[in-house]
């Protein structure tokens, strides 16, 4: 269940784990956007990415725009993340994107 999955990541990093979440596949932008709002004092790192092989949602979700918003809030949130290979194409020029970031506190 999401709530067990939410609360394992807060009991760990509560724990002093490194904890990362991966946002894909996003079928729902505000859903997405909506978990990060919801763990990010919990969470070290996201990895962002799309859906595939989805069909017409993959055809008719503004992947530029879902790409822009959450780095936006990323960066509001002030939150390490790496967005994923099928995004990366919408990013800004010259934009940061490590794809290792230290796993450790």
């Amino acid at each position: 269940m999401p709530s067990d999955r939410i609360a394992t990541l807060r009991a760990f990093h509560e724990h002093d784990i490194f904890t990362w979440g991966s946002l894909e596949p996003t079928l729902d932008i505000e859903a997405s956007l909506a978990v990060v709002r919801a763990t990010h004092e919990f969470v070290d790192l996201y990895k962002v990415g799309r859906a595939n092989y989805c069909g017409a949602l993959t055809r008719i979700t503004d992947w530029r725009d879902y790409t822009l918003r959450m780095i936006d809030l990323l960066h509001q949130l002030g939150k390490a993340h790496y967005i994923k290979r099928d995004l990366q194409k919408y990013l800004p020029p010259g934009y940061p994107n490590p794809a290792r970031v230290e796993q450790h506190h």
